[in-house]
């Protein structure tokens, strides 16, 4: 669906935040909302999958969980590639029911073949609508415009750019993408522009250092039993057994 450019994206940060630490690029993933209502989680929504921070720092809402392969890393590399961002200025919140889309199982084999597909496409049709915005702002055809770590740019005249903190941050994207209207990993959702390149390029071909080993290897890492909520007096694991 075409966005609607001409009525300014609400607030994501405002008087009031909610932060979610979970596993992300060398810090603590923040899942922001301010004093406005945030747009309904639903995988047709943008801003179910992305959000551009004040700053310009990307967070990305995965719907599945990593259970030690690494899979936080690759979907941030999947992120980086298509909106053109500094790896180190992504992070990812990871299978929060709160704030990320019910992608369906989490096994291994498909977290990244299955589970990077929403992120790519989202980070590609918001790479898109950035550009646009850029395009209004800047008063030049989007086809002269590049973007360079987070930076929209006029071919041929580097000092016209706007970063992507000044063309949308901390504000949502409020654009609807396509989408079958299935819950889980079969049903990604598509914008006008579902990749923005057809091969692989630097983020995804780097080798990134895993973020969750040091912490494993000193026995620092929060594991599920490890977890305490207020007022908790007993926790265990258990399993529902079918007779």
């Amino acid at each position: 669906m075409t966005p609607v450019l001409d009525r300014p994206p609400q607030p994501l940060q405002g008087a009031g935040a909610l932060i979610v630490s979970i596993g992300i690029p060398g810090a603590v993933a923040t899942a922001e909302i301010g004093s406005t209502v945030k747009p309904p989680l639903s995988p047709d929504r943008l801003d179910s999958w992305l959000a551009v921070k004040a700053d310009g720092d990307v967070v990305a809402y995965f719907g599945k969980m990593d259970m030690g392969q690494g899979v936080d890393v690759a979907i941030a590399q999947i992120v980086v590639e298509e909106l053109d961002v500094p790896f180190e200025r992504v992070s990812i919140v990871m299978g929060d029911t709160a704030w990320t889309v019910n992608q369906g199982g989490a096994s291994g084999s498909t977290g990244i073949q299955k589970g990077g597909i929403p992120l790519r496409n989202a980070a590609a049709e918001a790479r898109r609508m950035l550009v646009e915005l850029a395009s209004q702002r800047l008063g030049v055809p989007a086809e002269r415009l590049e973007v360079t770590d987070g930076v929209v740019i006029v071919t041929g005249d580097p000092a016209r750019k706007l970063s992507y903190g000044e063309l949308i941050g901390g504000r949502y994207f409020d654009l609807l993408m396509t989408w079958n209207g299935k819950i889980g990993t079969i049903s990604p959702p598509r914008g006008r522009r579902s990749r923005s390149r057809p091969a692989p390029t630097r983020s995804s071909a780097d080798h990134r250092p895993r973020f969750d080993v040091p912490a494993k290897v000193f026995g620092k890492l929060d594991y599920v039993t490890d977890i305490k909520v207020p007022g908790m007096l007993h926790g265990r694991m258990g399993a529902l057994l079918q007779r």
